[in-house]
């Protein structure tokens, strides 16, 4: 992906000059078509469960915990973005820009970093509590700061055992001629 703009501005604005949505990046995907991300980031430090005042998580029912406000407000926040940006990326002053690049705008994805599901320790409840709500939300796209890191430290091994892959058949000694 590639980065359009830091802290877009998806519009929202009345008449009065009231009620602006800012976002922390608006994204593109990489191709002979490309299409609008936008993308939210909150705290490594925010708790994706909701907890006391003393830090205790707090369970809802037997087997289901209490969501972070963090983590509800950072859904609601992109779901609210990605549908104002549908309707703003069509006006002309974005539109001639977004069309000059090939880069279309189709109920936007969007991306929430969030949190470390390290937070969770070993409890499956809690564990199963987050996991089935990011699974019954298609959009935005929720990842933690440690899954995030993982993604990036897998492409980067790969990558690089990818590169020594290919020297070893450019060196001068394995050309058949």
């Amino acid at each position: 992906m590639t980065q359009l703009e830091n802290q877009p501005s998806y519009g929202g604005i009345n008449f009065s000059g009231f009620g602006n949505q800012k976002g922390d990046f608006l994204l593109n995907t990489e191709a002979d078509i490309k299409f609008t991300v936008l993308v939210e980031i909150k705290k490594p430090t925010s708790s994706l469960l909701a907890t006391t005042r003393v830090g205790k998580k707090v369970r809802y029912r037997n087997g289901a915990w209490l969501l972070g406000s963090d983590l509800l407000g950072g859904v609601s926040q992109l779901q609210t973005n990605c549908k104002t940006w549908q309707t703003s990326s069509r006006a002309v002053q974005n539109a001639d820009i977004l069309n000059s690049e090939n880069i279309h705008t189709v109920s936007p994805k969007g991306i929430l970093v969030i949190g470390k599901v390290s937070e969770f320790g070993d409890n499956r409840e809690q564990i199963e509590t987050f996991e089935s709500f990011r699974r019954g939300i298609s959009n935005p796209e929720i990842i933690t700061f440690d899954e995030l890191y993982e993604r990036a430290r897998f492409i980067v091994e790969h990558k690089q055992n990818k590169i020594e892959d290919h020297q070893s058949y450019l060196e001068p000694e394995d050309v058949p001629f």
